[in-house]
């Protein structure tokens, strides 16, 4: 064997102590990263030079490392993406119906088959919420008729018409004030999201950059775009593909509603465009680009927080308006259909609208224990009939409320609310499954394992010894040629 010869098997080692180095500290990374979520593993990719013609016949040129794989499933990413949607859409949704059961001030025991709320069956008994008072208040007209000349109960019915009048107001205020929270969520939310928007762009741009000469190489930064990716899903539904011939650059997009194209690019390679939303309107509109081109927001926190609160918790809060228009409907109808000075409001009636909303409704303020009347017709202490028609209103349905009479339509309003969470809590149950099991999946491609990683770090490690040993032995070779047969 010549000296060329020899030359050439010590640079071919040399070469490939450096790739068995990098599997090395490959691994070391992997191992480094294996508690990082937005990690995705990475294998060193090890390859022969070639050949040549040699005396002896054909010879490798040695290895070399030819670059970094990264171990991702691009399918699976997207669909991960996708339940990522679902599920912070379901969570916000959960999220917003229990902040919304909790301002009930009333418990929803959904332990049978279906909803209800603890406190409205007729015997009362319960929590203290609308329906345990609306039940009291009415139980009242029913002690008062049977002794319409006692103080005493007039001044108990008074009492109980005011904490119905307070708990129908601040039951109201709690949900104005739920549905203002969730309106600040969202555009807190939307305000994220135009500014991963804009990293996302960032990132595309860099990325391209880092892999104008070698594709496929910006790791790091790949993952951190699909970080954001994933954030980004977390408040509204995106698609993702690859740009063909960008050096790694991809575009996200988003359905439109009524537009020209039937999806509308959010990032396109290190462009963007942001998202607004005009939520004056009767529905929430969201809009993009100097055009307003609308667009229809599907999954996420964004969906889920407006879902809740233009649905379940507006139609409890317009069942609670229409109650509290009905008691006020009915119960001065009876009580102001004398004569003056028989022609008074039980609660304030004026043209004032707000004043038939649960958020607005009160007491008649010349309404004491000494005004209080308990007949229209007479000034009899023993006449009973305005208390005792008041009273049987309980038990009368009501056109306006669905042929309901007050205490059943509550009960359905609060029964509709319970349902709803349910619902969500059901559906959430279900898409966790599906969730993890993607993630399961999506882990299992790559996720750091330690067991594997320090295989491959033996593996390398042993492989680098062997490339020194064999130096070490071409050296001495060398040195036999060089020092001792000359």
């Amino acid at each position: 064997m010549s000296s060329s010869n020899i030359f050439g098997d010590l640079a071919n080692a040399t070469k490939a102590l450096s790739a068995h180095r990098f599997g090395v500290t490959t691994a070391g990374n992997n191992l480094a990263n294996v508690n990082n979520p937005d990690y995705a593993r990475q294998r060193v990719l090890i390859g022969e030079e070639g050949m040549i013609q040699t005396i002896a016949g054909p010879q490798g040129m040695g290895v070399e490392v030819v670059g970094f794989q990264h171990m991702r499933d691009a399918v699976l990413d997207r669909e991960v993406l996708r339940e990522t949607s679902l599920n912070a859409s379901l969570t916000a949704q959960q999220a917003a119906l229990g902040k919304a059961e909790s301002s009930l001030g009333q418990e929803i025991n959904r332990s049978g088959d279906s909803p209800f709320i603890d406190g409205a069956t007729a015997d009362g008994g319960g929590s203290g919420g609308i329906a345990e008072t609306l039940n009291n208040f009415f139980n009242a007209f029913h002690s008062l008729s049977a002794n319409p000349g006692s103080d005493a109960e007039k001044e108990s019915l008074l009492q109980k018409a005011e904490i119905l009048t307070e708990k129908l107001n601040v039951t109201s205020e709690r949900f104005s004030d739920l549905r203002e929270a969730l309106t600040l969520e969202v555009e807190t939310d939307l305000d994220s999201a135009n500014q991963m928007i804009e990293e996302i762009a960032t990132l595309n741009a860099e990325i391209a950059r880092a892999e104008s000469s070698h594709a496929g190489q910006a790791l790091s930064l790949r993952d951190q775009r699909q970080a954001v990716l994933r954030d980004l899903s977390e408040i509204m539904q995106i698609k993702t593909e690859n740009i063909d011939d960008s050096a790694g650059q991809i575009r996200v997009y988003i359905p439109t509603i009524g537009g020209d194209s039937p999806q509308l690019d959010l990032v396109s390679r290190g462009r963007f465009q942001t998202v607004d939303l005009d939520d004056s309107g009767v529905n929430p509109v969201f809009t993009v680009g100097e055009d307003a081109i609308q667009i229809d927001v599907r999954g996420g926190s964004v969906h889920g927080a407006l879902k809740s609160r233009d649905g379940a918790i507006a139609e409890y809060q317009r069942g609670l308006d229409d109650l509290a228009k009905e008691l006020v409907t009915q119960v001065n109808g009876l009580y102001n259909s004398g004569v003056s000075p028989n022609d008074t409001n039980f609660f304030s009636d004026t043209s004032d609208p707000s004043e038939f909303t649960a958020a607005g409704i009160t007491l008649a303020s010349d309404l004491t224990a000494s005004t209080l009347r308990t007949s229209n017709a007479s000034t009899d202490l023993g006449d009973n009939s305005l208390t005792l028609a008041i009273a049987e209103l309980d038990d009368t349905n009501q056109a306006a409320l669905g042929n309901r009479n007050f205490g059943t339509f509550y009960r359905s309003i609060v029964t509709d609310l319970g349902e709803n969470v349910a619902a969500v809590d059901s559906r959430l149950e279900d898409e966790n499954i599906v969730f993890e099991l993607l993630k399961q999946q999506q882990d299992a491609v790559s996720g750091v394992s330690i067991d594997e990683e320090m295989t491959d770090m033996m593996k390398f490690q042993r492989a680098f010894q062997a490339t020194g040993k064999l130096i070490q032995t071409i050296d001495e070779m060398l040195d036999v040629i060089v020092n001792r047969l000359i």
